[in-house]
């Protein structure tokens, strides 16, 4: 298995995951996570300074970057939100089924449907206009 973890796996080493002893199975599924949980929140959180930049300032005029306005930015991240909490939810039942149920447990679900349901109320409240 490759020392960094930004180091892609190659065809050749998949294939020995199924010899691959448990302390070795569950370093991969830490990092794994560990890569994915940190993917999902730089998104966002580059979504939500990207939001704060095209808000509309104090006097009521609304700043765009290009044709790019808050619902636009706030829809695209929905989806990328859910995608990511799909895929990090797959990764983990994926890994549980190799580790014998021992990781991504019921509160592993709960914290990151949790995690996934507040970053979407975010971005829903992103999207809807403020009242002057």
């Amino acid at each position: 298995m490759p020392d960094q973890p930004s180091q892609m796996i190659s065809a050749g080493e998949v294939f020995k995951l199924h010899t691959m002893s448990t302390g070795e199975l569950f370093k991969l599924y830490e990092d794994g996570k560990q890569r994915r949980y940190g993917l999902l929140f730089a998104i966002n959180g580059g979504g939500f300074a990207i939001a704060k930049f095209i808000a509309p300032d104090c006097s009521g005029h609304t700043t765009v970057l290009g044709a790019l306005r808050l619902w636009n930015l706030s829809a695209v991240m929905i989806v990328m939100t859910v995608l990511m909490v799909w895929d990090i939810f797959n990764f983990g039942t994926q890994m549980s089924e190799k580790l014998h149920g021992d990781v991504f447990k019921k509160p592993g679900r709960w914290v990151l449907g949790l995690l996934g349901g507040l970053i979407l109320v975010g971005w829903v409240l992103v999207a809807i206009p403020a009242r002057q």
